[in-house]
């Protein structure tokens, strides 16, 4: 894909990362488009805000997101991301994972260029800035480095954003935000209902600090997408953080003895470490298959 090191495999049975079109989620999504209303934003955001919030950690092992009280509504991970990257355009070493999120490899190459690092060709130090998903965008697991990257962080005094855009597609994921060096927690419900094109996302800091998306959610403004948080709310609402996962579990594990492929802890993926399926190379040892679009029908395989 341009400026990464990611092929485009969109058009592949398996490729990309893609939230499954699950119909009960589908009919409700539709629902609460048709109903739609807002007679008060301030109040339909801060609902949607606090809900996520709680219902996002519901499932897991995940200590010390108590402490994060400053909440924004964001479209999707993405808008998150670009802030972040332009907060520290200039100022800092960006410091990626291979085979992290396409949006963050295109970012690196075009904000920070030769100012950049892998995280496995240098150590961390003082004047770095860290973006890793957890759940790795790769494997969907929790990277088994991550602990030892956070407190590096915390003694070099570097900033981390943690992207947590997976973690709803599994359970009992195990991460400690406690630590000082964790300055934006992300997520999204794009990867677990149909809802791409809706741009439902949250930020959560411990500090505020004031930037376009602190400004667009402010309670004079409220300039967010008030129909995406209603429908994120409608969604969160009727469905557990895990129904998805309890739903497909059973159909990952077939599926992934049909590939011969290791289930991923998050429900979507299949986790080749063979190279059986070279296609689905995305610059590491494992290749990623994702199973939404075969499930739900939109795409089909010999």
């Amino acid at each position: 894909m341009p400026h990464t090191n990611l092929p485009n495999l969109k058009h592949t049975a398996f490729g990309g990362a893609w939230s499954i079109h699950d119909t009960a989620t589908c009919i409700t999504r539709e629902e609460a488009r048709l109903n739609f209303k807002c007679d008060n934003a301030d109040k339909l955001k801060k609902d949607f805000l606090n809900l996520y919030k709680q219902w996002m950690f519901e499932e897991q092992k995940i200590i010390g997101w108590q402490a994060y009280n400053e909440l924004c509504y964001t479209n999707g991970t993405s808008d998150s991301f670009g802030q972040f990257f332009l907060r520290y355009k200039g100022k800092k070493r960006l410091r990626l994972a291979k085979s992290e999120y396409f949006y963050s490899q295109m970012c690196k190459s075009l904000y920070f260029d030769k100012n950049f690092a892998w995280l496995d060709e240098d150590e961390i130090r003082s004047g770095d800035v860290v973006l890793v998903s957890a759940p790795f965008s790769n494997t969907g697991d929790i990277p088994d480095y991550l602990e030892k990257l956070l407190t590096d962080c915390d003694e070099a005094s570097v900033p981390v954003m943690l992207d947590l855009a997976y973690v709803n597609l599994g359970c009992n994921f195990k991460i400690d935000l406690s630590h000082e060096c964790i300055e934006y927690v992300v997520s999204s419900l794009s990867k677990v209902f149909p809802v791409e094109n809706y741009r439902i996302g949250i930020r959560l800091q411990k500090q505020k600090f004031e930037d376009p998306i602190y400004v667009i959610n402010e309670n004079d403004y409220n300039y967010i997408n008030l129909l995406g948080a209603y429908v994120g709310k409608t969604l969160m609402e009727k469905y557990s953080s895990d129904y998805i996962y309890q739903k497909y579990k059973q159909s990952q594990n077939e599926m992934c003895t049909k590939l011969d492929l290791e289930p991923s802890p998050c429900v979507i993926f299949g986790l080749d470490h063979h190279n059986k399926y070279p296609e689905y190379n995305r610059g590491s040892a494992i290749n990623r298959l994702c199973f939404s679009r075969v499930w739900d029908g939109r795409m089909k395989y010999a």
